[in-house]
């Protein structure tokens, strides 16, 4: 599972005591449909397994960084399935345990941005009065 990860995410997600792949299909099996809701409902589990696995006091990050022609090629994945995400699922380590790079972006406050540049009203790009 380690090598469906791009490389920046293997140098740390080999101590996960979990490692786990968002698959989605993206058209209905039953009639072959496009399956709007698809990537929805693949954020949908995610988010569900995040909230519970934090709950249980694990520790979780997810990822983008894949590489889903690996993930075919190891788990047989059919065609009309798109390999997505990974999530790491574990305790949280000790920051000294990381590579220097990893240590320094795993440790720095990660800035959000403001609500203003997203939630819009009216028409996309107008920013809500709200803020």
């Amino acid at each position: 599972m380690l090598s469906c990860l791009v490389e920046f995410n293997q140098k740390w997600a080999g101590a996960a005591s979990v490692l786990v792949l968002g698959i989605t299909r993206l058209n209905f099996q039953r009639n072959n449909k496009p399956n709007r809701a698809a990537v929805h409902d693949l954020g949908l589990a995610a988010c569900s397994l995040v909230l519970e696995a934090t709950a249980r006091g694990l520790s979780v990050h997810q990822m983008i960084g894949i590489v889903p022609e690996r993930v075919r090629e190891i788990y047989s994945v059919p065609a009309d399935c798109e390999p997505m995400t990974a999530i790491a699922i574990g305790y949280a380590g000790d920051p000294n345990d990381l590579p220097e790079e990893l240590r320094a972006r795993d440790t720095s406050r990660r800035p959000r941005k403001p609500l203003k540049e997203f939630v819009f009203r009216g028409k996309w790009g107008v920013a809500s009065s709200l803020f």
